[in-house]
């Protein structure tokens, strides 16, 4: 049997450098998807190999064949019942022509398994990716035209029972997440696809590769993508020195050393904290501005002429700036004295998304659906699990000032070791307090749930430790990315598409697509401001011109059923031009 320890210490070596990008979290997030890939054009299979190599847990190519493969048991319908297990790599494989523009797929139909049987697009495909990366499981899966297929129960086929190889190892790794990826798709595909899609909440990317223009199309999960590790660029260092008053750990480190003015050892003063320098500081000058005042709470450089101020009196505290880096560093940091920890704009707006009422109601909501009534639109797990410690973050922020849970790590800084380490345990004990006081508030929320659901199950539990550790040290950086349907704004931009009537009875019935007026006038917002950039040299290369001309092309296309420009002659060619330009206006 292997040794886990060694597996572990394996796949940190092979994936060290992405594991420095985004982290365990999400090495284990990614390890966990299954990337279903709708058509194995050169676009969807490069797509799918930067996913390969990192190591997401499995792929399902997805495509449909001209009719010359065959299955294992020499029937000539393309359709398999379920999706196979990726086939074995042989030489015929490997074998591309010169004109091959696709490096996963041999452009000959007439590659064999080791059984005699013709390989589809899928197989052929899937076997070429899957040899990218042994930790990553492929299946194949090939249906009879990719136009046919009702992709709402494939769906939910593949959430119910997930591909899975019968090897012990596989079965362990079932995905929890499912990636959907459609590669150069026309829209009689693309539309019933993001569809079911957003009925079944599920990511979609819509690729597409036109010459030597590409796209890339984001479709979020139903209701919406929630951010938890943000990973900004850069984060400011939750220190909490605007703060009033101070937490009872910096408090008492920060009167643990005596008034600088005072200190004569050099060494000593030059080894103070720069956290310490800037608490006696702001004393400092709150006591030149503020006088007697007594009851209210000490205020902090507001004005550009305050802040000037009070960086100058940081310097004057110093013996010798210039041989003094601690004094250096507190002149740099400076700012995090008047920088408000409260709660951002952008994390406020996450707070008001999410409505205690309709949690609860979700959380206890029943599966058994009643004849003739409805059942309510369910929201998925994740997004419940998420919007529980929303919710419990909002009871938290009531009880401390509006102030969020402190992350409890320092910045390196100059100091002797025993400041710093007492500096380090301060905002440590105050991060653990602060988890502890959020835990038993999402414990108090669980408990609620279930006196409100009257015996039901509930579809909320209490997160684990490490997730509410994560949550904690993220919390000023949490975010919500939700992005419109793409079906549900398709007939709104082209509704004399010969596409629409085929789909009005299946999916355009319920769409939801309220807003759409305000959503393009700000989209011709964006396309106004973009071309009149004094920076951009060439207005043309503007990418939201280059999205409408894609559309375009797909509107070509829907009417003509194939892409403009197929015909050579010079008439032909200004023809197409002429009825893209019509689609573009």
């Amino acid at each position: 049997m292997e040794d886990r320890s060694t597996t572990n210490h394996g796949h940190h070596r092979q994936y060290d450098r992405q594991l420095r990008l985004w982290g365990a979290a999400g090495q284990r997030a990614l390890g966990n998807t299954l990337v279903v890939l709708i058509g194995t054009s050169a676009c969807g299979t490069e797509t799918l190999k930067n996913l390969v190599l990192p190591g997401v847990g499995s792929i399902l190519c997805v495509d449909d064949d001209d009719g010359s493969a065959v299955d294992g048991n020499g029937s000539a319908d393309a359709a398999a019942e379920k999706p196979q297990a990726s086939p074995a790599l042989t030489d015929s494989l490997l074998k591309f022509s010169s004109q091959s523009s696709n490096f996963f797929l041999p452009p000959s139909p007439n590659r064999e398994d080791d059984n005699g049987s013709t390989l589809s697009n899928a197989a052929r495909a899937c076997a070429l990716l899957s040899e990218l990366n042994p930790d990553v499981h492929g299946y194949h899966y090939t249906v009879p035209s990719l136009e046919g297929v009702d992709y709402a129960s494939f769906l939910k086929a593949l959430m119910d029972n997930p591909p899975c190889s019968s090897d012990s190892a596989a079965s362990d790794a079932i995905p929890k997440k499912i990636l959907v990826i459609a590669a150069d798709q026309p829209s009689c595909v693309t539309l019933p696809l993001s569809h079911a899609c957003d009925v079944h909440s599920m990511p979609l990317l819509v690729v597409r590769s036109y010459g030597l223009l590409g796209c890339v199309r984001i479709q979020t999960a139903s209701p919406y993508h929630a951010i938890v590790e943000a990973k900004p660029a850069h984060r400011i260092p939750d220190l909490r020195l605007s703060a009033w008053p101070l937490f009872d750990g910096l408090q008492k480190v920060a009167s643990s050393v005596p008034n600088l003015d005072e200190m004569e050892d050099t060494k000593d003063h030059s080894h103070v904290p720069f956290v310490v320098i800037l608490l006696q500081a702001l004393e400092k000058w709150r006591g030149s501005v503020e006088g007697d005042v007594k009851d209210a709470a000490p205020r902090n450089p507001k004005t550009f002429a305050e802040k000037e101020e009070f960086r100058k009196l940081v310097r004057g505290m110093a013996k010798n700036i210039n041989n003094e880096v601690n004094f250096e560093e507190a002149v740099r940091e400076a700012h995090l004295v008047w920088a408000d920890g409260r709660i951002s704009d952008d994390v406020k707006m996450v707070l008001d998304r999410v409505d205690e009422e309709s949690f609860f109601r979700a959380a206890t909501l029943s599966d058994m659906v009643v004849e003739g009534g409805s059942s309510g639109t369910k929201i998925p797990p994740h997004i419940l699990q998420f919007q529980l410690l929303v919710l419990a973050l909002k009871r938290f922020l009531k009880q401390n000032d509006d102030y969020l849970p402190l992350e409890g790590t320092i910045p390196d800084m100059t100091s002797d070791t025993n400041r710093y380490v007492a500096l380090q345990e301060a905002y440590k004990q105050k991060a653990e307090l602060d988890r502890s006081m959020l835990t038993d508030i999402v414990k108090s929320m669980v408990e609620e749930c279930k006196k409100k659901s009257n015996g039901c199950d509930l579809h909320v539990s209490i997160p684990t430790d490490d997730e509410i550790l994560t949550f904690c040290k993220n919390s000023r950086y949490l975010r919500i990315l939700e992005t419109r349907p793409l079906y549900a704004e398709y007939k709104l931009q082209d509704p004399a598409s010969p596409v629409i009537p085929h789909l009005s009875k299946t999916i355009y019935s319920s769409s939801d697509m309220s807003n759409f007026d305000a959503i393009t006038s700000d989209a011709r917002d964006d396309l106004q401001m973009a071309t009149m950039d004094p920076y951009e040299t060439d207005p043309i290369q503007t990418p939201l011109l280059w999205w409408i001309a894609l559309r375009a092309c797909d509107s070509f296309y829907d009417r003509h059923q194939h892409y403009p420009g197929k015909h050579d002659q010079e008439l032909a060619l200004e023809a197409d031009a002429n009825e893209i330009y019509k689609f573009m206006v």
